[in-house]
């Protein structure tokens, strides 16, 4: 078996190499799909998505593909649309219309991490009985060595697909999805397929949102003709320079910079998230311990934008203009 995983490898970077290169790529493709499959690792080419809950109650869907695979072997076109691997121990109460998802960027996961962090906290504030908490995982798809390839597979795989998960959980009159860098155009798909078979109403929140060179910033969040939306974007001015320091057209912009009280850094968005909900910064991050600053002439930011918040402070949200010069939270 070990000299056939050899062939295996031998052979899928050569497939790779033709499929740029040379002018028959649909044969050389199915050629390695033909291979791959005699060789046992269907169900590497055709990578489910599954679907499971905690103790906490908390549901995690996790897309179980990588970037060689499903978009340079079989495609974003036959990847996009996965069987779905539901746990039968899931019971959503029928009561339950809202749904909160959050997801990670480039190099990330959700899973024990910061995403799951945030979907149980919500759980916490929210009554369960109205909403179902997840946290989306496509880590596969996000551990790339170029940002643009985990974007590519964000906006065409990991979106479908966790739109159709969603679907699958149930029908929800709201729905909120919080996407950090790359994983903003995870959200972003998803709510663009998600607005035209459902019609909920949808909230977005992107945390520094990256966009590749060449590519429009007015595409986030920009679902034509579809009313029922609003989005907000909190970003810094970081390393990451131009690329996620723009203020979005189709949201209502927020720069945190300033209250980040370390070195200015792509994460400090989705901490700084996490402590609008909790009121404080996890243990494990480098704010620990400092005060949470969330407010600017009267309003507050993060969590209390949103309709688990309260729909007094969701009523309030949707009056605020897209496209705004950023509102600058600044220390006192």
């Amino acid at each position: 078996m070990n000299i056939q995983r050899i062939l295996v490898i031998v052979v899928f970077l050569s497939g790779i190499f033709c499929l740029k290169t040379a002018s028959a790529d649909v044969d050389v493709r199915q050629q390695v799909i033909k291979l791959m499959t005699s060789l046992g690792l269907h169900n590497k080419l055709y990578a489910p998505v599954k679907i499971s809950s905690d103790k906490s109650g908390v549901i995690s869907i996790t897309d179980e593909g990588n970037f060689p695979m499903q978009y340079m072997i079989m495609e974003p076109c036959v990847s996009a649309d996965a069987n779905m691997v539901i746990d039968p121990n899931i019971k959503i109460p029928s009561s339950v219309d809202k749904a909160v998802i959050v997801t990670h960027g480039w190099i990330d996961k959700a899973g024990s991490d910061w995403p799951e962090d945030i979907a149980e906290e919500i759980r916490k504030k929210v009554d369960p009985n109205e909403w179902v908490c997840i946290f989306f995982d496509w880590r596969g798809g996000a551990a790339v060595v170029n940002p643009i390839d985990a974007v590519k597979y964000a906006r065409d795989i990991a979106g479908p697909r966790l739109a159709q998960a969603i679907s699958k959980l149930g029908k929800f009159e709201h729905i909120h999805l919080i996407g950090h860098s790359a994983g903003s155009w995870a959200i972003d798909s998803a709510a663009k397929i998600i607005a035209k078979e459902k019609k909920p109403e949808i909230h977005l929140t992107f945390l520094d949102a990256y966009v590749p060179p060449g590519w429009s910033e007015s595409d986030l969040g920009n679902i034509e003709n579809y009313k029922s939306k609003w989005s907000d974007h909190y970003y810094t001015k970081d390393i990451t320079l131009s690329s996620t320091q723009k203020n979005l057209t189709e949201a209502y912009n927020v720069d945190i910079t300033d209250i980040d009280p370390w070195i200015k850094e792509h994460e400090f968005p989705y901490r700084w998230y996490y402590a609008t909900i909790a009121g404080e910064y996890r243990n494990s991050d480098f704010e620990a311990g400092d005060k949470v600053l969330t407010r600017c002439k009267g309003l507050d930011y993060g969590f209390d934008r949103s309709l688990e918040a309260g729909k007094l402070k969701w009523g309030k949200s949707l009056t605020l203009q897209k496209g705004n010069e950023a509102i600058k939270l600044t220390k006192p």
